[in-house]
């Protein structure tokens, strides 16, 4: 037997669309905003074989997510909405975008759980381009392999190197930018803790609490030991941060709240990436009560029928 199912055709689609609501379809960011990002768009950049190559004519090699190919690396990057196909949110960069629009002499740029660097990269090239020539870069990454690849991408975009990369904690100073990394996981303390990852591109790795080799999502990895630092700790000797980036694998709201006061006297923008919608309700009351304001969101996505926090 043959069934026909009618499902409305062309005017139950109109009807569907005209249904859509903001309180359906919920953006995060003002669409008027967006508008911001054409200021920092490169019209002379050139795409390149093996990486994609943004708006802003910055490159990330394609290897940093273990492909060697990808459609994005035939043409230049467009307006990053709702991202930008490879890895990066819209509101990430409109809130670097944000802080360069406030930022006046100086640029500070501290990514935490930075991995090859994606905001200090962006960041400092954006504050060039504006000609914001005293920028100061500071990188938080526990993955001392993951340090290599920050060292390639800053190359890769014609920002300097620290001078002995061998090091974990090591400066350089070129041309007015000065980068720092430091080896070590962010947390609510000063001390040790365990932390490995599958390989240099698992981009989910976190310190493990209370030791072992299994990490928060039941994989058994290599583990090491390395220090752990307070934002407090980071930031002792810095005087402001215009743009903070953190994605740190669940440790954010404890090492938020354990800095709190450094991040009030300290940091203008902050951006923070997480995996857990308990985590971002938390760092919603707790920055709100204490007078920051949200200028963007986009909330975790859940799988339907998998355990969320």
């Amino acid at each position: 037997m043959n069934m026909n199912i009618h499902t409305g055709g062309p005017h139950m689609e109109k009807t569907l669309r005209d249904a859509i609501s903001e309180n359906q379809v919920y953006l995060g960011v003002q669409l008027s905003d967006l508008q911001l990002i054409d200021k920092y768009s490169a019209p002379n950049a050139q795409p390149c074989p093996g990486f994609y190559t943004d708006f802003s004519g910055v490159r990330t090699r394609l290897s940093y997510f273990g492909i060697d190919s990808h459609p994005a690396e035939q043409q230049i990057g467009a307006v990053p909405f709702p991202d930008d196909a490879l890895h990066a949110e819209a509101i990430e960069y409109l809130a670097a975008i944000v802080a360069l629009e406030q930022a006046q002499d100086s640029f500070t740029v501290v990514e935490l759980g930075a991995g090859y660097g994606p905001w200090l990269v962006f960041g400092a090239k954006a504050a060039l381009r504006r000609g914001i020539s005293n920028i100061n870069l500071i990188a938080v990454e526990a993955d001392l392999q993951r340090h290599q690849l920050l060292f390639t991408n800053l190359a890769d975009n014609g920002l300097p190197l620290p001078q002995n990369p061998v090091q974990s904690n090591t400066d350089q100073t070129s041309s007015g930018v000065q980068v720092r990394c430091v080896h070590g996981a962010i947390s609510d303390n000063i001390g040790k803790v365990s932390f490995g990852s599958q390989s240099v591109l698992d981009w989910g790795a976190s310190p493990i609490e209370g030791g072992g080799n299994e990490d928060y999502r039941g994989i058994t990895v290599k583990a090491e030991e390395i220090d752990t630092y307070t934002i407090e700790a980071v930031l002792a000797d810095v005087p402001a941060v215009d743009f903070m980036h953190m994605d740190i694998q669940g440790f954010e709201l404890k090492s938020i709240r354990a800095s709190l006061d450094a991040l009030q006297r300290k940091v203008r923008v902050l951006l923070v990436a997480t995996h857990s919608r308990a985590l971002e309700g938390g760092i919603i009351d707790l920055l709100h009560d204490n007078g920051w304001k949200l200028l963007y969101e986009k909330p975790c996505k859940f799988t339907p029928g998998s355990n969320a926090e």
